[in-house]
């Protein structure tokens, strides 16, 4: 995994300033901002794949981004939804809780239960990111996002990598924060969109050394064989 890179790739494409400028003002129309910001890093997780040497995408085809991106936030909603049923399990407890001790000791264990499989629920989205993102990103479907078994292996063969991409994807946000805040927050649009675009390359690379590039192409037309070639060359001449 080259972390440098995904650090520097962004200034290696010519035209990274204005793409870096419509990504975040991009990012400053509610809801559809953050759809099309998926879409966008789905194509950037494609051009890394197919070792594409300026990974950085084009803002062009807003409609099939737009379309990647929603697809990518109904799949991560609805592996959300566990999450989401146990935070309100966590809390109900409280809301019916009386003054009595034994009604608040009983709350206070629901509550502990429900945060442990908290905690436990989200470790499991956590390894399974990666392995979702790039799963849809090679086959652009919804279902796609839920090949569980294809996942999580992913997720458990490249555990490692996975720890090192969050790491850094931490730093690069941290540092983000920070310069976006001395740029007098306006910069901060800015800064988190280069942030989002250092995880994304980061996890495109997770495992890179096995991907299949034709997998994220148009298959290419199958040439003929170098004899037949000749033979068809050898009937012309005869003819004449």
């Amino acid at each position: 995994m080259d972390i440098g890179k995904s650090f520097t790739f962004i200034f290696e494409d010519k035209k990274w300033v204005e793409k870096i400028l419509i990504g975040g003002l991009v990012l400053l129309i509610p809801i559809i901002g953050s759809i099309l910001m998926l879409g966008y890093a789905i194509k950037l997780v494609r051009n890394v794949r197919n070792h594409d040497p300026e990974p950085l995408p084009e803002w062009d085809d807003w409609g099939g981004m737009f379309s990647d991106g929603l697809k990518l936030f109904i799949i991560s909603l609805i592996w959300a939804l566990p999450l989401i049923i146990l935070f309100i399990l966590l809390f109900v407890p409280m809301l019916f809780a009386d003054s009595s001790d034994t009604a608040s000791a009983i709350a206070s264990i629901f509550s502990l239960c429900f945060s442990c499989l908290s905690f436990i629920y989200i470790i499991i989205i956590w390894l399974a990111l990666p392995g979702i993102i790039i799963k849809f990103a090679e086959g652009g479907e919804i279902s796609d996002g839920f090949k569980f078994g294809e996942i999580m292996s992913f997720g458990k063969k490249h555990v490692g990598e996975i720890i090192v991409v969050a790491l850094v994807s931490w730093g690069a946000y941290l540092v983000a924060s920070l310069v976006g805040s001395l740029l007098c927050v306006v910069g901060l649009i800015f800064t988190v969109f280069w942030a989002s675009l250092v995880q994304y390359h980061l996890i495109a690379q997770i495992g890179l050394d096995e991907a299949e590039p034709d997998s994220f192409q148009e298959a290419l037309p199958v040439e003929e064989p170098i004899e037949e070639l000749l033979a068809g060359e050898e009937d012309d001449l005869s003819a004449e």
